[in-house]
């Protein structure tokens, strides 16, 4: 078993605060594809997490989710963060991937709690006065998650910070972005404490 997934709820919903993109797998007539969508979640005080997403009422999307059958979903963020060590490549990044039960939601209340949960997720406060009378046209499904972990790999320091994980020194090349921002590669070949991940080639440290 990995030793670095997450079951922690607190945890697994700071990682949700980070990510933008949800990726939903689907499946369809042809096999299973992945779709993009933006998304807000509420956690229940029973530690029930809920999952909402919006679309159009038509379209491959809306009747795969209409089936009401488990399907699973992805989100990830912080890939800008690289370090390159002994001859590879060894990203941060963190992630949630589980399944769940999506279910179309029918009542107004019920979508303009949904589609608030939503626009939320991404800004602060509401960019326009929402009613229940405005959720007619809107297609909103609720996913009821029934799966879900999280996944650091190779925390920086803020993120151990926000998550209470052991802070990892690290020496290499630092991009941010693609540009290099740090070059520390020296202090491979000086430090005798110095290890490599099997998996990545890339220089760990202070685990």
């Amino acid at each position: 078993m990995r030793q670095d997934i997450i079951h922690d709820q607190a945890k697994i919903s700071w990682i949700l605060d980070q990510c933008q993109i949800l990726h939903l797998g689907l499946t369809n007539d042809r096999g299973s594809y992945v779709v993009p969508v933006h998304y807000g979640y509420q956690e229940g005080p029973d530690g029930q997490y809920t999952i909402y997403v919006h679309g159009t009422s038509d379209g491959e999307k809306a009747t795969a989710l209409d089936r009401g059958q488990s399907i699973g979903f992805e989100t990830d963020h912080g890939h800008e963060n690289l370090i390159y060590a002994h001859g590879d490549f060894s990203p941060s990044f963190m992630s949630v991937i589980g399944n769940g039960i999506p279910r179309r939601l029918k009542e107004p209340t019920e979508k303009l709690f949904a589609i608030r949960t939503l626009i939320h997720h991404y800004v602060n406060e509401l960019p326009l006065a929402l009613s229940p009378a405005d959720m007619g046209p809107v297609a909103v499904w609720a996913i009821k998650v029934t799966s879900i972990t999280g996944r650091v790999h190779h925390p920086t320091p803020e993120w151990s910070t926000a998550l209470g994980l052991p802070v990892e020194k690290r020496y290499g090349k630092h991009y941010e972005h693609g540009a290099v921002v740090k070059d520390d590669s020296a202090k491979l070949d000086l430090d005798p404490t110095s290890e490599t991940d099997a998996s990545t080639s890339a220089s760990q440290k202070d685990n």
